[in-house]
């Protein structure tokens, strides 16, 4: 005699019945990538000028120039194969801590005319994390088929 079939897990089995990608996803993905512009530019020019080491060795700050576009970049690549939304939000964190070491530095320097301008680096990052965020987003990426 056969089993009846459990009526929950027929529908848990199913995607969401709107599958397609959110707006909010896409545009969050899409700030991701031009976020990491403005410091991919800046890694590609820290390289071309001198590399990551300096006479003392190697600059934890050029390694992190060089880190920051390829999280956020991989972060807007891994929202929209729809593996996860939180890689978006943390990536975040490597872009306010490169913004900060800047900020910083120009404080310390006489020469610096507005040491909150490399606050916009944070713009486009702090926009794509907050659309990853929400809750339309984060369902979109749990009603990933074969999840």
């Amino acid at each position: 005699m056969a089993r009846p079939r459990d009526p929950g897990r027929a529908t848990a089995d199913l995607p969401p019945p709107d599958a397609r990608t959110p707006p909010a996803a896409l545009a969050s993905a899409a700030l991701g990538v031009v976020g990491a512009a403005p410091t991919g530019f800046l890694a590609v020019v820290a390289v071309a000028l001198g590399g990551v080491t300096a006479d003392a060795g190697v600059d934890p700050w050029a390694i992190l120039l060089l880190v920051v576009p390829v999280v956020q970049v991989c972060a807007a690549i891994w929202l929209l194969a729809r593996r996860g939304w939180l890689p978006t939000v943390l990536a975040l964190l490597p872009v306010a801590v490169l913004a900060g070491v800047v900020v910083w530095t120009a404080v310390r320097t006489e020469e610096a005319a507005n040491p909150a301008l490399p606050l916009l680096l944070l713009l486009a990052p702090l926009l794509a994390a907050v659309l990853a965020a929400t809750p339309r987003v984060r369902r979109w990426v749990r009603g990933r088929p074969g999840r």
